[in-house]
């Protein structure tokens, strides 16, 4: 597991068991930044709903210690909230934040593990919990959008992603939740054959929605060539390659070293068919991807525009 998945498990379990931050607001930015969102809290978070506008929701990532800090931050518009949550913890794990993104008239996307027992997975032996969860996340009668084990690539093998997937997320396919990959956006580059070991045509028949997390590599002086807007329009290339050209796309985290970057991102998130959702990670892992400055900026205007609201 790197290091950025263990952080964001850790994150997601401060406050797991508690009313989630941003209850705690009584008044001051926080207040006014929610207060600001009114409108979008009646709006509809469903994917036929989105996919019937054509204006995809466009959220962020980060521990839930700091979440309220950094809604304070980034402002109004945002319309997703990523969550972690863990079947290791039991079936309640992060449902109280889960509701709290619903109040907060946020589309919730909820990335599932079982610790590190991908094999106990892969054997049906979390499927009573994965059940006890998925019925506690319908009855909110909300939409949601649920994957199991995001990043896959190095943490198992594609026949164990497989296996595990057709066993925990038959039990979240049950009223208002969707569900979908969130695999290595990467394979895009030139391993498009390895995620076609993971996305195989059973899971793509199973899957409602497709997504990846997406970074760009190298570092702010030296860049990598592949940046996340053009991740996203590659998926989109590869559903069709795959004969499911309509398939919706989701972007459970991306990221950027520029302000360029970020903003190419988020119009690829805009322009491209049939997108659900994109939420970018705005905090610290083996990077420091914080958003600030210009990259702060960048982000904001892709909230700012008419297209994603």
């Amino acid at each position: 597991m790197s290091r950025r998945n263990a952080l964001r498990l850790a994150g997601g379990a401060v406050g797991a068991g508690v009313v989630g931050t941003t209850t705690l607001a009584g008044g001051g930015a926080l207040a006014e930044t929610l207060a600001g969102s009114e409108a979008r809290r009646r709006q509809r978070t469903g994917l036929k709903a989105v996919l019937r506008r054509g204006t995809p929701l466009i959220g962020m990532s980060t521990p839930n210690d700091l979440w309220a800090q950094k809604v304070e931050q980034v402002g109004p518009g945002l319309t997703a909230r990523r969550i972690y949550a863990d079947l290791a913890r039991g079936p309640e794990s992060q449902l109280r934040t889960i509701e709290q993104a619903h109040r907060d008239g946020m589309l919730p996307v909820v990335s599932y593990k079982v610790g590190g027992d991908i094999e106990g997975a892969a054997r049906g032996d979390w499927n009573r919990v994965a059940q006890q969860a998925a019925d506690r996340l319908a009855a909110f009668n909300k939409p949601t959008a649920v994957a199991f084990w995001h990043e896959p690539y190095t943490d198992m093998s594609p026949r164990q992603f497989v296996r595990a997937n057709r066993q925990i997320l038959p039990h979240f396919k049950q009223g208002r939740l969707r569900v979908g990959p969130i695999l290595n956006g990467f394979l895009l580059d030139r391993q498009e054959d390895v995620m076609d070991q993971f996305a195989t045509d059973r899971m793509l028949r199973l899957w409602d929605w497709f997504g990846i997390d997406t970074y760009q590599g190298g570092t702010a002086d030296n860049p990598g060539p592949m940046a996340p807007g053009d991740r996203i329009k590659a998926l989109r290339r590869y559903l069709r390659r795959r004969g499911h050209r309509h398939m919706p796309i989701g972007v459970g985290e991306y990221n950027g070293h520029s302000a360029e970057t970020v903003a190419s991102a988020g119009e690829a998130l805009l322009s491209t068919h049939r997108v659900w959702f994109g939420c970018i990670w705005n905090s610290t892992d083996e990077r420091d991807w914080r958003l600030d400055g210009a990259r702060l900026r960048a982000f904001q205007r892709t909230l700012e525009d008419p297209r994603a609201m």
